[in-house]
């Protein structure tokens, strides 16, 4: 396990790192650690995200994933699961996100099963992705109401609808990040060591990096830091 903090600054990018993905945990640790409320954690988690989209931007790379509610989420009291649709609403309307996404570019990207949000979250999610479809910044995908194992499975149904054969190609074609490379890192903070599943598929050679940082503390010089851990893997594909 890689540690939560270090002194130097300086690194230099490995060139076929493009994109990263993001389990963010550890927002209601947080809270509890900082004597905030449950939901102040998630939203601090939020703006922690949008801090990095610009500085993953500075660092050259291409494609972010952040997964941001599990399909499992679901499956929580119904108050915590509200009060996260309506905080994801007020973060996805705020000026700030906003600005943010138009200064550097940026194209956004949802995954994940849309059936389950309420109509005002599709909307603006739809909004953003049509707004952006032709940006040529940093791509940013935001895993919500997504599960690994339900993508796959969504994505065979696809196939089998199309009347196409099923094989590794189209499978990659179907799933929700069609067009987009598969992250080479994925990151996860708050000290668990599991995909819990996020990104199953596309996950088969990544570099996994985990830390003991809670996600709102996770920043620029640790994002580095796993960067540079990449950077000394010796990536063979099973070759």
């Amino acid at each position: 396990m890689e540690s939560s903090r270090r002194k130097e600054d300086k690194i230099t990018k490995k060139d076929d790192l493009s994109h990263v993905a993001f389990i963010m945990d550890g927002n209601a640790t947080w809270a509890k650690a900082n004597g905030k409320s449950l939901m102040d954690g998630y939203r601090s988690g939020m703006q922690n995200m949008m801090t990095l989209i610009l500085k993953a931007n500075n660092l050259g790379l291409k494609y972010l994933t952040f997964y941001a509610f599990s399909s499992e989420n679901w499956e929580r009291p119904k108050k915590w699961v509200s009060d996260f649709m309506n905080l994801t609403l007020t973060f996805l309307k705020g000026n700030d996100f906003i600005r943010a996404v138009l200064e550097i570019d940026t194209r956004i990207r949802v995954i994940g099963d849309g059936t389950r949000l309420s109509n005002e979250v599709h909307d603006i999610i739809s909004s953003y992705e049509e707004k952006t479809k032709s940006n040529t910044g940093i791509t940013v995908c935001i895993a919500l109401s997504y599960g690994g194992r339900d993508e796959i499975v969504r994505a065979a149904r696809r196939i089998v609808a199309s009347g196409s054969e099923i094989n590794e190609d189209s499978m990659t074609k179907h799933l929700d990040t069609s067009g987009i490379p598969d992250p080479q890192l994925i990151i996860r903070t708050s000290g668990k060591q599991r995909l819990s599943n996020f990104l199953l598929w596309q996950a088969y050679y990544s570099e996994l990096y985990f830390t003991d940082t809670l996600w709102p503390d996770f920043d620029e010089i640790e994002l580095k830091f796993a960067i540079q851990k990449f950077g000394r893997s010796k990536r063979t594909y099973g070759k």
